[in-house]
């Protein structure tokens, strides 16, 4: 939730706080750093972790960070290190979450449904605290974050396990392995320029509607319609499986945020800033089960999707910081450009993680093909 409902978060951080809206920021990104520092851990550890264990000690983490969160926020230096806690048990139960899902048969599905789920949750919680932050105040959204976390708990009954023993036919690579495995290498680079490039436009994207004159009105209309393209987008993986594979739809949806780039450095009237934003959104949303299916491809029991979930939350935390070097004096356009360049550069390492995944399959069926006969 502290992702999902980020901006009216730190909103009512800086109006119901005495924190300032650059702490404010500093205290998601401490956040975000302690999640991607466990996710990285983790990932050289999965094969061996009970998930349902480690999932029900992360989520009592992350209850008792929110609960001391909802009444440090006045102290500054301690609300960091407990949003850094804090931080630690979300990623964590996230990383198992996303793992889990790659020991199941359907994975592509199962991720087009988590992410269909958190667009949902996200847009009803940017609706709701807004307007409950008066009452609500710091105290009753990290308490409600905490009792959000208790209920995670309550359904790690339905996570697996530790994994089994692996029966396959060539010898169980350890977690080593498979990081350093070249296709874990690509996915997980990609992956990272990934979300850089979506971070890098999404941070200026409602500051080029305030250049090109657009009302507040307009602007939210325009960002929560393309939100709302993402529900779509990330369902379709749920009606069309991986029957098209993974490289063609990775390659459709990242055209789909090229032709959404390049509609908004061309854009001079509302109809085509709308239309720029609706592709931004529903391409976003229709690649990242495809990119998560991909990395549990490549290690059922989690490893390179622990990996996966740490460097794309770094490729996510630079964006911005790359696109503030980018922008200059309003360079809008300059940093739309910049992003069709991440863009392709994440494309081209997905294709090499397909091919390698490709030889890598053929191989196995040559092998057992052998052994049969």
């Amino acid at each position: 939730m502290s992702l999902l409902v980020l901006p009216a978060a730190v909103g009512v951080l800086v109006d119901e706080s005495a924190l300032k809206e650059a702490q404010a920021g500093w205290s998601a990104s401490v956040h975000f750093l302690g999640g991607a520092l466990i996710a990285l851990v983790m990932a050289f550890h999965m094969h061996k972790l009970d998930f349902r264990r480690v999932a029900i000690g992360a989520f009592l983490l992350a209850a008792l960070g929110d609960v001391a969160s909802a009444f440090t926020a006045d102290n500054f230096a301690f609300f960091m290190v407990i949003r850094f806690t804090t931080g630690l048990g979300t990623g964590a139960a996230y990383t198992i979450a996303v793992a889990a899902f790659a020991r199941e048969r359907h994975v592509d599905r199962g991720y087009g449904i988590f992410i269909t789920l958190q667009f949902i949750i996200s847009g009803l919680g940017l609706f709701f605290l807004p307007v409950a932050s008066t009452l609500l105040g710091v105290t009753g959204m990290y308490l409600g974050f905490a009792a959000l976390d208790l209920v995670g708990v309550a359904l790690c009954r339905y996570l697996p396990g530790r994994a089994p023993v692996s029966t396959a036919i060539q010898p169980n690579k350890s977690e080593l392995g498979v990081l350093l495995a070249r296709a874990t290498l690509f996915a997980t680079l990609g992956f990272a320029i990934f979300e850089a490039a979506n971070t890098a436009q999404f941070t200026y994207v409602e500051r080029y509607g305030h250049a090109l004159n657009f009302s507040d009105h307009q602007l939210g209309l325009a960002l929560m319609i393309g939100s709302l393209a993402g529900i779509p987008g990330a369902f379709s993986i749920v009606v069309f499986g991986s029957r098209f594979g993974r490289k063609g739809p990775l390659a459709f949806g990242v055209g789909v945020a090229v032709a959404g780039l390049g509609i908004l450095i061309s854009a001079d009237q509302y109809a085509w800033y709308m239309l720029g934003s609706i592709l931004m959104g529903f391409s976003w949303a229709f690649c990242l089960p495809y990119i998560q299916g991909l990395l549990a491809s490549l290690d059922s029991k989690g490893s390179a999707v622990a990996a996966g979930a740490a460097f794309s939350t770094v490729g996510g935390a630079a964006g911005p910081g790359l696109a503030a070097l980018v922008v200059g004096d309003g360079n809008y356009h300059g940093v739309f450009a910049f992003a069709i360049g991440l863009l392709i550069i994440s494309l081209l390492s997905f294709i090499l993680v397909g091919g390698h995944t490709q030889s890598r399959i053929r191989e196995r069926k040559n092998v057992r093909s052998e052994q049969a006969g």
